[in-house]
């Protein structure tokens, strides 16, 4: 959805915060801000 929303609203940026689970939990749970990272277009500045 942050993709689609950044892509609907033509953003320069996508500013996303990272909670900073890190090893084992984020593996399991999942990282919003990798997948954001890893699958946008534009730029992507990580908050932690």
């Amino acid at each position: 959805m942050i993709l689609d929303f950044a892509v609907k609203n033509d953003n320069d940026v996508i500013v996303i915060g990272s909670r900073g689970l890190g090893g084992i939990r984020e593996f399991v749970l999942g990282s919003v801000s990798h997948n954001v990272v890893q699958h946008a277009r534009i730029p992507v500045l990580v908050v932690k």
